[in-house]
């Protein structure tokens, strides 16, 4: 076959490797997710107060009484803070750069009108029930949130981007909806019931914006995988937890997912929730969820794929003779007849120890779908996108700690640091421990001759360890620092598994000399 057909074949087999294994790493977030996820970044401009007045800028303000359906609710108060609004003024700075008018603060409190009219009507709140603020909307208090505290509009206010996922409703159409209701507002009855005008309305070039933005908010969002209802991981600018909805078993996409993805991500859920249900501090619960899963995973994957890991050992303790064979060939990558002989040779001692060279390749096919598919898992894992372990959130890339003054103020960063220095320390001896044994055994008989075109593929075999060693503490650097954890765990073992491979063929190459 010609080079040029072996590449296109290549090629081609990697293409559908990628389009087959896309799967596992598909986002498990649903539309009432997303929602959820984009309310965390715009939850309006409108505050909710007990207090009548407020002072700015050394005055006294009166607040505005609070409507909800045309119904006065006593003892609450409004205030629009579009300051308050982090991901609003982002895209404001973002608008007026391209130069695009940007909605009056009029607008933005109109669409929170209506948006808390639809929670309150979802929530079947009665206005006596009503007796305080907190009884709305906590996200401008966030210490409240992460108490428990939580309103009405904290629950439904997703309804501002999403609908029950039943409906199958996309996401945005409630959005419109809302929209459209203040424009034909504007444009018909002047302003009549929301108080905004049509020069105060988004121009098409903007909402295309806006989504634009908030969906670049959410894109690296994917830990969506619960068995249960819950509150899980940090969203937003404030920063707070929003509510998952759990997944069932038939909510798979593709083989992969379904054998591996799913299973796997519901069992570090049943793990940790389980786990903290007991006693176990947030936080340690998940990294002992991902040891034990890991340790799990791996040692299946060992039992499957036992006799490859063996001969791939035996393999090892050949290198010895290998090299001898190779050393009376120097010239075999120019001479035909010397390749020929030195494979025949070759051939010979694979046969008569019973090892199957391609053995390593099987063990790689096999491994390498489940790789991705672990990672698929705890990645859209909804509990290890909440708590902390020394002051690391374990949601958060390593890189962003470290690189955050704030992580350096609590102690996260020195943590992320440790991680992924052992991470990567533990991943080079892993991927180069194999390399160093089977060097250590091919030392005796290196006086003998060098081989050209061996020294040439262990230097390909080399350079493809050190590109793989890269991209995994690449990754390991930018993914969430629960995977910088997966990695170290699965590096131990991959250390432990080879050296006792090796103990267990060396033991029986004394007996079989004796």
């Amino acid at each position: 076959m010609k080079r040029s057909a072996k590449i296109g074949l290549g090629a081609a087999a990697l293409f559908m490797a990628a389009t087959f294994l896309t799967g596992c790493t598909a986002s498990f977030c649903n539309v009432n997710d997303k929602a959820h996820m984009l309310f965390m970044f715009d939850p309006g401009v409108t505050i909710y107060t007990n207090s009548e007045t407020r002072v700015v800028d050394d005055e006294t303000v009166n607040n505005k009484q609070l409507v909800i359906d045309g119904v006065v609710v006593d003892g609450i108060y409004t205030y629009t803070n579009f300051d308050a609004n982090k991901s609003l003024n982002e895209i404001k700075a973002t608008t007026d750069k391209n130069g695009l008018r940007f909605p009056s603060i009029d607008y933005w409190a109109a669409f929170d009108q209506i948006v808390l009219e639809e929670a309150f009507k979802a929530s079947n709140k009665s206005i006596d029930s009503i007796k305080k603020a907190e009884d709305i909307t906590t996200y401008d208090a966030p210490e409240l949130y992460k108490e428990g505290t939580r309103g009405f509009l904290d629950e439904y206010g997703y309804l501002k981007f999403g609908d029950d996922a039943e409906k199958d409703q996309e996401l945005w159409v409630n959005w419109d909806n809302i929209n459209d209701k203040i424009y034909v507002d504007a444009s018909t009855n002047h302003s009549e019931k929301y108080n905004v005008y049509i020069d105060e309305l988004p121009t098409s070039d903007f909402i295309a914006q806006y989504k634009k933005s908030m969906n670049n908010y959410i894109a690296s969002y994917r830990s969506c995988l619960a068995i249960e209802d819950g509150y899980y991981g940090t969203y937003g600018k404030n920063e707070l937890p929003i509510k998952i909805e759990g997944k069932k078993w038939t909510d798979w996409n593709g083989l992969l997912e379904f054998l591996f993805v799913w299973p796997i991500g519901a069992f570090v859920d049943v793990l940790t929730s389980g786990m903290i249900g007991g006693g176990v501090a947030n936080g340690a619960a998940q990294l002992l969820a991902i040891l034990i899963v890991t340790v799990v995973v791996r040692s299946i994957m060992l039992l499957i794929t036992f006799r490859s890991t063996r001969t791939t050992a035996k393999m090892n303790e050949l290198q010895p003779e290998i090299a001898k064979i190779q050393a009376k060939y120097p010239n075999s990558n120019t001479n035909n007849y010397e390749r020929q002989k030195m494979a025949q040779e070759m051939q010979r001692l694979y046969k008569k120890n019973r090892v199957n060279p391609l053995s390593s390749l099987l063990v790689m096919i096999i491994q390498f779908p489940v790789f991705i598919c672990v990672w698929g898992a705890l990645q859209g894992s909804a509990w290890l996108s909440t708590g902390s372990f020394l002051g690391l959130q374990l949601s958060s890339s390593i890189s962003s700690v470290l690189f955050s003054a704030e992580g350096w103020r609590t102690g996260g960063a020195a943590t992320a640091l440790v991680l992924f220095l052992l991470m990567s320390i533990a991943q080079a001896i892993a991927m180069l421990l194999p390399q160093w044994i089977q060097k250590r055994k091919a030392k005796n008989v290196a006086k003998l001759g060098r081989n050209p075109a061996q020294k040439s593929q262990n230097n390909k075999m080399k350079w493809f360890t050190y590109i793989m060693l890269i991209m995994i503490i690449i990754m390991g650097f930018s993914l969430a620092s629960a995977m910088g954890v997966y990695w170290f765990v699965g590096a131990l073992f991959s250390i432990a598994q080879t050296l006792i491979m090796e103990a267990i063929n060396a033991k029986k190459a004394k007996r079989s000399n004796k």
